[in-house]
């Protein structure tokens, strides 16, 4: 592209953003019009820089919740309740606008997909099928009930589930073309890590704000936003939020959208952050990778999500056990870590008070028990070959009507998409972790063997995780599908640091 060109570009993208902004701040809002003056740069730099827009795109996916509520009209307060306004919309499509000039540059400018493809014939066909089973709900029966009530808006519900369900599934290309060279990938795994250490400071800036009362969290909001998180109690970062300590209630959203999120960005974290401490050859990286796991388990004590509480422990002990070569040592480091946590338990209350609650919580509805309930009342109600329409069950098609709340993975995806869909679901992810499986274990360098195991093992969890549906929501969605592309780009560092070796 010529100097001339790209001043020709330069000026017609300043010219739409200075169009449209004006257009946005008639129609919409100063909100919608300061998105616009940001979007159409970004987009036009992802386009053109598509390895930037990638960086730009996770940035910006950690700090999405918190750019949402930051404006004060995307949403409204009514008693108890909260009611999102139009502008909601657009700033929830915010990354979507960086997203795809990347995915539409890797495709049109690059051979990027070519070299993809050969990788996963294993796992094309089981994609197409999902793909294909997705549509037909949405044809068979989005569209019908659409029909059949005019005044619903099941069309538009169901376009939401097909972007919840499909639109991310391509960062398997990017995460493939992220990678061309080890520093790439060491300046993933730095960027990363500085994000998540980032991300967990500021939680923990949030709880020492509610602890000293600069938020009043939700102990004087009407009910129901006085027992549950809401957005009234939003606390500088991130969104909704719940802090009433004398009913012993704490969620923390950290920079996310919800304590949900946060709690599996914490559970996605510890692989990350451990991952990258193995793989990286710098001392103060590694350093600063124990660092970040440190302050990982800090965000979780205070977030006060059970989940994240149970998991992030048994996760870094599971990936400290299977990463390790010299197993001798292994036993006396489990004591020491083992000692460490007693003393943490007995000396701090907080810590025992978050325990205590899982405790109680745990015995007063075990999550089994819950599963089975769900699977029950679907089984007794809804369960049909092609389901009951795609989004009729996914929290960001709310806004467009009545969904239903579902809070088991595999129960949403049955009673979404039906019988044979989940079953092609399951064919797929079941190819994906097999695929992954044969690549990990033929690396011969012994960083990326580590790294490749610790987003493995991630990728197995969220796939087959029976609990929420992280895979249905940021910040896990885009994590999957992109580590998927950077486990099957894996092969060719491998073959590159061994080449180094030889000459060496």
């Amino acid at each position: 592209m010529s100097y001339k060109s790209d001043i020709f570009i330069i000026l017609c993208t300043i010219i739409c953003v200075v169009l449209f902004s004006i257009l946005g701040l008639y129609f919409a809002g100063l909100s919608t019009a300061i998105l616009i003056v940001f979007i159409l740069p970004l987009s036009w730099l992802s386009y053109n820089y598509p390895k930037i827009g990638l960086i730009l795109l996770l940035v910006y996916l950690h700090f999405h919740g918190s750019v949402i509520y930051s404006f004060g009209d995307i949403f409204k307060k009514i008693d108890g309740y909260i009611v999102h306004t139009y502008d909601y919309v657009l700033f929830q499509l915010a990354k979507d606008f960086i997203y795809i000039p990347v995915l539409l540059a890797l495709v049109f400018t690059t051979k990027t997909l070519q070299e993809l493809l050969p990788r996963i014939k294993a796992i094309l066909l089981w994609l197409l099928i999902f793909i294909g089973c997705c549509l037909s709900v949405f044809l068979f029966i989005n569209i019908p009930s659409q029909l059949s009530n005019p005044n619903s808006n099941h069309l538009l519900i169901g376009f939401v589930g097909l972007k919840v369900w499909l639109s991310y599934i391509p960062l398997i290309l990017c995460g493939f073309y992220f990678l061309q060279r080890f520093n790439d990938l060491l300046l993933l795994n730095r960027l990363l890590i500085v994000i998540i250490f980032v991300c967990c400071c500021l939680c923990l800036t949030q709880y020492s704000f509610l602890l000293n009362e600069i938020c009043p969290g939700n102990t004087t909001l009407a009910d129901p936003a006085r027992f549950r998180a809401s957005l009234q109690a939003q606390c500088f970062f991130g969104g909704s939020l719940l802090y009433n300590p004398e009913l012993g209630l704490i969620r923390l959203p950290g920079t996310f959208a919800s304590p949900w999120h946060w709690a599996w960005f914490l559970i996605s974290s510890i692989f990350i952050a451990y991952g990258s401490g193995v793989c990286d050859p710098s001392r103060r990286w590694q350093t600063m990778s124990w660092i970040t796991i440190i302050s990982i388990f800090a965000a979780t004590i205070v977030s006060g999500q059970r989940t994240a509480l149970l998991l992030v422990p048994l996760i870094f002990l599971s990936l400290l056990f299977v990463t390790r070569k010299r197993k001798r040592w292994l036993s006396l480091k489990l004591l020491v870590i083992s000692l460490i946590i007693y003393i943490l338990v007995r000396e701090f209350p907080l810590i025992r008070e978050q325990i205590d609650s899982f405790v109680l919580r745990w015995n007063y509805s075990p999550p089994q028990e819950f599963i089975a309930n769900q699977l029950n009342w679907l089984w007794q109600n809804y369960l049909t070959l092609l389901g009951n329409g795609i989004g009729t069950a996914t929290n960001a098609a709310s806004f467009l009507g009545k969904v239903q709340f579902i809070e088991t993975f595999h129960v949403k995806l049955l009673f979404e998409l039906g019988i044979i869909s989940s079953l092609v679901f399951l064919g797929l992810i079941t190819s994906i972790c097999y695929c992954l499986f044969k690549i990990v274990f033929t690396l011969r360098s012994s960083g990326l063997r580590q790294l490749s195991i610790c987003l493995w093992l991630f990728i197995i969890l969220v796939s087959y995780n029976p609990f929420f549906y992280p895979l249905a929501i940021d910040p896990v969605a885009i994590y999957y599908w992109f580590f998927v592309g950077i486990i099957l780009k894996l092969p060719d560092l491998d073959k590159q640091i061994l080449n180094q070796d030889a000459v060496q």
